[in-house]
């Protein structure tokens, strides 16, 4: 069983993809969140899967608003056809935010100790169905719960264990799992050890040009793919992200 990401070049190139955690590595804004929302965006105007947003710090409202802002001449549907989990009230329950900033809700004892940020996630994963296609927004910010970035809730070992026993639950239900990484935050050597759990790593960077700035894509890694892309001789992608459609190749690079 393959997926197809809803990008039609990209699934031409790469003969989609097989179930697994994909890792967007993305220097911010470069087009990795974008690959990952319209790839559900598109997928979903099939409805034949479930799909999912798990979100570190937005609730479901503010989800919503930011995936209308984030193309806004596009069809609201496909948001509607979101399953979405939050995990905001974990994620500041062990912060200076103040919970009233975080939720409405009236406090009760329960909700002054919510479950820790991994055992939540885990509920959430175990939730979600067979053969659907998962957006982790974002493992960034996941990491920094570990002391590895300066929090106190997750050991670094912890934290790889989690992406490496994950990625067993991926396959058993055969999931397509993007998770967002932001590259400047996550030092090189700690960003390879996740790149190193991962099926596939796909970046995302700006190139500077002689008279313009403009987004790139590079798979470095991709289970079953990577030959496939060396016998066409692809090296990367130019995209733009248009206000409708949303993540568009404007532009294949090739080997000659």
């Amino acid at each position: 069983m393959k997926f197809h990401t809803g990008i039609d070049v990209f699934d031409t190139s790469t003969g989609g993809i097989n179930p697994g955690l994909i890792i967007l590595a993305e220097q911010v804004g470069a087009g990795g969140k974008e690959f990952a929302l319209t790839s559900l965006m598109n997928l979903s105007k099939k409805g034949d899967k479930k799909f999912y947003i798990i979100s570190m710090l937005s609730n479901e409202d503010e989800l919503k608003r930011d995936l209308k802002r984030t193309f806004p001449e596009a069809s609201e549907k496909w948001i509607e056809s979101l399953n979405i989990f939050s995990l905001s009230k974990e994620y500041f329950a062990r912060t200076i935010v103040p919970a009233s900033w975080v939720s409405e809700e009236r406090l009760s004892l329960t909700s002054l100790k919510p479950e820790r940020i991994l055992e939540k996630l885990v509920d959430y994963f175990d939730e979600i169905e067979e053969k659907s296609v998962v957006f982790l927004d974002s493992l960034t910010d996941l990491a920094r719960k570990t002391e590895a970035l300066g929090g106190d809730e997750i050991k670094w070992k912890d934290f790889i264990d989690f992406l490496l026993g994950i990625k067993k639950l991926i396959l058993r239900k055969n999931l397509l799992v993007y998770a967002l990484l932001s590259r400047e935050v996550v030092e090189k050597s700690r960003a390879e050890e996740i790149f190193y759990t991962a099926d596939g790593v796909i970046l995302f960077e700006w190139i500077e040009e002689r008279d313009s700035i403009k987004r790139s894509m590079h798979i470095k890694k991709l289970t079953g793919a990577l030959s496939i892309l060396e016998r066409q001789k692809l090296v990367k992608y130019d995209i733009t992200i248009d206000p409708a459609n949303g993540f568009t190749i404007s532009r294949i690079h090739r080997i000659l």
